[in-house]
């Protein structure tokens, strides 16, 4: 249901038709998203890399005794840190492909490449609002644990 537009209150109109600002402004945007979805990727790779040594230079640590629970924990960080750079691939590739789909639609004038472009930025911008509502609930959650903790501390300490 939710993959094509089947909502009822939706009228179907005969044909749609961008002018020639609207394409100019499709246009500006499949740039402008191209631009940062590559700019992402590069931080995405440069911050990969920086992990792997993160993680490998951990390992180093390790070979004294009393670090071992450095080392762990920066292992540990950057494993995890890896797997958030790896979840954050995806709203960036669906942008990326937001903006080369919006290119090829108007070169060609390919309504097909036009859905598909629509498709990728409705995709993106449901997984980024996803991720804000993941977001949310866990601030809202570390607020009512802190809040939690620190009655019981004062209601201790009396």
């Amino acid at each position: 249901m939710e993959d094509g537009i089947q909502n009822s209150s939706f009228q179907e109109p005969a044909d749609i038709k961008l002018s020639p600002a609207g394409l100019s402004f499709l246009a500006s945007a499949a740039k402008w998203a191209n631009f940062l979805a590559i700019v992402c990727f590069i931080f995405i790779g440069i911050s990969a890399i920086t992990m792997v040594s993160l993680i490998f230079g951990a390992s180093a640590l390790s070979l004294g005794a009393d670090e071992y629970v450095t080392a762990g924990a920066l292992s540990t960080f950057g494993v995890l840190y890896l797997l958030f750079l790896a979840f954050f691939c995806l709203p960036i590739y669906f942008l990326y492909n937001f903006g080369s789909k919006a290119k090829k639609a108007i070169e060609n004038r390919d309504t097909i490449q036009l859905e598909l472009c629509l498709d990728a930025l409705k995709k993106h911008y449901k997984f980024i609002g996803i991720m804000v509502i993941i977001t949310i609930a866990f601030n809202f959650m570390g607020l009512v644990i802190g809040v939690v903790l620190g009655v019981s501390d004062a209601l201790a300490g009396v």
